[in-house]
């Protein structure tokens, strides 16, 4: 399967390059547009969370995001002071069930991982950056509370890698739910449906012992 999450490098869930093949379909990617993306009207906020190099920002926006601009998979929080754009196609949404990601984002934390790069945000200056851990820091919209994205600072095989919250999504079309990641703290309250890959939390950890740190 062509990896459409990490671009140039590999996905951190061992989807795509070297990985065992996931045996479902992939749909057409959300977002994948046809007109080449202009040179964005961008700047650099001056005031970002500390630790954060500039090479692994988004593109920071003046103006908000148009819903579909350019044909691309755009989003925006519940006030749209916060609003994004993915300049990488992708098809797959990952399903955290680890007790942090329950609480940030107040149930399964649903969610989109690309390179930060690859990605333009209007309204950065308006997200709060709460560091969760030495690995990731989460975002929010000071206005209205919505959990927008999480940042990761590590492992190397995360670092400036981002997931957004899938529910911020303007449209979902093409997309499906590739994996369960940390299945084995998931509460028994709620399940999922339909072939995925199920990744437990000593998986997972054993995926980013072998990739360093």
């Amino acid at each position: 399967m062509k990896d459409e999450t990490a671009g140039a490098g590999k996905c951190p869930f061992g989807f795509g390059g070297e990985a065992r093949p996931v045996t479902v379909s992939t749909p057409k990617p959300a977002g994948a547009g046809s007109a080449a993306v202009a040179e964005a009207d961008g700047y650099r906020h001056l005031s970002t969370a500390p630790g954060t190099a500039r090479d692994k920002l988004p593109d920071l926006l003046r103006d908000p995001v148009p819903e579909g601009e350019n044909g691309l998979a755009t989003g925006r929080c519940l006030c749209g002071k916060v609003s994004f754009r993915s300049n990488q196609p992708f098809s797959m949404v990952f399903a955290s069930h680890d007790a942090v990601s329950r609480k940030r984002s107040g149930g399964v934390a649903l969610t989109i991982m690309l390179r930060a790069g690859s990605t333009a945000f209007a309204g950065w200056d308006n997200l709060v950056h709460y560091q969760v851990s030495e690995r990731e820091v989460s975002c929010f919209c000071s206005t209205c509370g919505t959990p927008v994205l999480t940042r990761y600072l590590a492992p190397d095989v995360m670092s400036g890698m981002i997931s957004l919250s899938a529910g911020l999504l303007d449209r979902t079309g093409g997309l499906r739910l590739a994996a369960d990641i940390s299945h084995d703290e998931k509460p028994d309250f709620y399940a999922f449906e339909g072939e995925r890959r199920v990744i437990n939390t000593a998986e997972l950890e054993a995926m980013f012992a072998g990739r360093g740190r």
